[in-house]
């Protein structure tokens, strides 16, 4: 996240306006050009379902007059933006991954709401963009602080991805209160659906559960002790990555939680999903997903 470009997606709202100045102190913190980006989704797209060959020409004023209005409010909002704000018509998340792609930013920086039920089976513009780009996503809570992070929650796993994650939070550390890595190990009777199935073993469900805790244990305080932290930051939990993370976040009042994720296919996002977009999905304070 050391690029000199971070792009800030934002709408002409009170909540764009907080994204904005989450953005513009994280880009200051690390000596980056923050870019602003507005879409407007056509409205084609938004009312799919009717004809709107008659209303084509009223349409086609309508969505130009609105882009006028979005460009001249988010300028007062983020005026020291000037040539670095753009307003468009497009499709949110394919304009916003593409923007990036173009930046070359390292870090985007948008919205997030908890999201429930039909909504969350629909997704997204963040989700979407989680789903289409490679690059770090800081997803902005609308009762998010500004004034800097200072109760840091950084999650890990005990793949290749931990120090990645580590890294990125270290970025965020300066002036933190506290900081609290945990690591969720999930049960064994979660992963194997019926464990009376291993009576008569010679080794008991009880003992490996206890080898995965001390590996597990072992493995987040090398990565830990690389990155010069203490040991006590470290946190072990068991229970769904999930719901552990987003409780932690809230048992220590946290109010930026650092998560990796790795890009998955289709079908898993569909069927099985991520920890990282559950967080998303009940986070209770901003959420950096680092790629």
């Amino acid at each position: 996240m050391t690029s000199t470009n971070i792009l800030v997606a934002a709408e002409p709202t009170s909540e764009g306006k907080h994204i904005w100045q989450v953005a513009t102190r994280v880009a200051k913190q690390r000596g980056a050009q923050p870019h602003l980006l507005n879409i407007v989704e056509p409205a084609v797209a938004v009312y799919a379902d009717l004809n709107f060959t008659p209303l084509a020409e009223c349409a086609t004023d309508w969505q130009r007059e609105l882009i006028a209005a979005n460009r001249k409010f988010l300028g007062n909002v983020a005026p020291c933006a000037d040539k670095n704000l753009t307003v468009l018509e497009g499709y949110p998340s394919q304009e916003i991954t593409k923007a990036a792609e173009n930046l070359d930013a390292n870090l985007i920086v948008m919205g997030v709401h908890n999201r429930r039920g039909l909504k969350r089976l629909l997704g997204s513009t963040t989700h979407a963009v989680l789903n289409s780009s490679g690059r770090d996503l800081l997803a902005v809570h609308p009762d998010g602080k500004l004034n800097g992070y200072k109760r840091i929650v950084v999650a890990v796993d005990t793949t290749d991805l931990i120090d990645t994650v580590l890294t990125r939070a270290e970025e965020f550390l300066e002036g933190a209160e506290l900081v609290k890595v945990v690591s969720v190990i999930i049960p064994l009777t979660k992963v194997f659906a019926a464990p009376e199935a291993g009576h008569g073993l010679d080794w008991s469900f009880a003992e490996l559960a206890e080898d995965i805790r001390t590996e597990t244990r072992s493995k987040v305080s090398a990565a830990v002790e690389r990155h010069e932290l203490d040991a006590d930051v470290i946190d072990l939990r068991s229970g769904d990555p999930r719901d552990e993370i987003v409780a932690a976040a809230e048992e220590y009042d946290a109010d930026l939680i650092v998560i990796g994720s790795n890009k998955r296919n289709a079908l898993n996002r569909l069927l099985l999903g991520s920890t990282a977009r559950g967080v998303l999905n009940h986070t209770p304070c901003d959420v950096l997903v680092c790629r």
